[in-house]
This record gives structure tokens, C-alpha cells and sequence, in this order.
């Protein structure tokens, strides 16, 4: 069953969504697959994610972004 929450922090192979609301880097929102999960040690509510975007469900790009929990959409397999 495939669940979708917003503002929960996510775990390596979550499908993430990245819009504004997450940061204003993504003007463009796009599917992120993650890889790995770093809390900022400064910043409160925010994350460090590795992992791929994704285009057409094809992992294109491994970056790490950094993001507001709260702002996310999560999808995962539960």
C-alpha cells in the first residue's frame, strides 16, 4: 500500500516530492529518490538528502539537497 504524508521526515527509499514549500530552489517541483537522510546539526526542521531525482520514474541525477521537513510530500510502501 503506498501512503503519501506531509512534513514527516523520510527514510533511504522513500519517493519524495520537492516543491517550494520544501525550498525555494525547486520552482519546479520533481521526484526525489532517497538515498540517505542527514539532519542540518543548525537549522531545526530542516534536512540534508541525498539520493536521485527522478524523470519519467528513471533515477537521472544523484545530488544532495537541502530541504524544509515540513514542506514535503512523502510517498512510501508501507
Amino acid at each position: 500500500m503506498t501512503m503519501a504524508t506531509t512534513g514527516v521526515t523520510p527514510r533511504i527509499g522513500d519517493l519524495v516530492r520537492l516543491d517550494a514549500a520544501a525550498s525555494s530552489q525547486f520552482e519546479r517541483p520533481i521526484w526525489f529518490r532517497v538515498i540517505g537522510v542527514r539532519p542540518s546539526p543548525t537549522v531545526p526542521g530542516w534536512v540534508y538528502l541525498d539520493g536521485w531525482e527522478l524523470a519519467e520514474g528513471l533515477e537521472i541525477t544523484e545530488v544532495t539537497v537541502f530541504v524544509r521537513v515540513a514542506g514535503l510530500t512523502v510517498r512510501r510502501d508501507d
